[in-house]
């Protein structure tokens, strides 16, 4: 992930905020607020802030707003859709504060609350109905798609091993991808949207295969050649 300095993020904030404002979004603005006093760490790189992740696809959602249909509760949702799986936020607290569309979202891109366990059998079941359900939402589906797209981005930087992101890339392609692809059959009113959203993604998966394969490939070079120079 490239890094940040914290004099560019306090302006990308500051301008976000303006934005907000100035559109009259005044229930996103709540939602950019509330979700930026709880995302106060750093990501998996150690580097980046943690609400960086929310405003990346929050400034990408705002360069396809005409195409949504719902564009202030699609932005709340981005800027809320961590809480409660992170933090101790109640669904219940969300809906008081930002009503059922947005509440409804944040609770279908939920997977987990803090401190939940899910057994090993249950995974891949439970992981199949959550982005069938996604796809019913016509917030929820936009903002997943968004998110998934960002965090294909920055795996790399995170520290994931090529294991994890050859899964991941493979869960965008056998689970994201059909999801955006029935919201879309059903959300007709958005369809470029979705289709700008699946471009992303596709994009950044087929440049990050291919470097995971030419790592795969160093990689199997050095066990080769290893041995041979040790012989010399």
């Amino acid at each position: 992930m490239i890094d940040v300095p914290q004099t560019e993020y306090k302006k990308q904030i500051s301008t976000m905020r303006s934005w907000l404002d100035g559109k009259g979004y005044h229930l996103a603005l709540k939602a950019f607020e509330f979700a930026q006093k709880h995302h106060k760490g750093t990501r998996k790189d150690g580097v980046s802030p943690e609400f960086s992740h929310q405003m990346f696809i929050a400034n990408y959602a705002m360069s396809i707003l005409p195409g949504l249909m719902f564009k202030e509760e699609t932005l709340a949702a981005i800027f809320l859709h961590d809480v409660c799986e992170d933090y101790h936020v109640k669904i219940e607290q969300i809906e008081e504060m930002f009503g059922q569309d947005v509440a409804q979202a944040v609770r279908l891109l939920t997977k987990k609350t803090p401190g939940e366990k899910i057994p090993e059998h249950e995974k891949e079941l439970r992981n199949r109905r959550y982005y069938e359900k996604l796809a019913t939402d016509p917030i929820a589906s936009m903002a997943k798609g968004l998110d998934r797209a960002h965090n294909i981005l920055t795996m790399k930087a995170a520290g994931w091993t090529l294991e994890k992101q050859k899964a991941y890339l493979q869960e965008a392609i056998s689970l994201v991808l059909p999801m955006l692809k029935e919201a879309r059959r059903t959300f007709t009113e958005q369809r470029l949207a979705y289709e700008n959203v699946k471009s992303l993604i596709l994009i950044q998966a087929q440049h990050i295969n291919f470097n995971l394969q030419m790592m795969k490939q160093l990689q199997e070079q050095a066990e080769v050649t290893e041995p041979a120079a040790i012989k010399l």
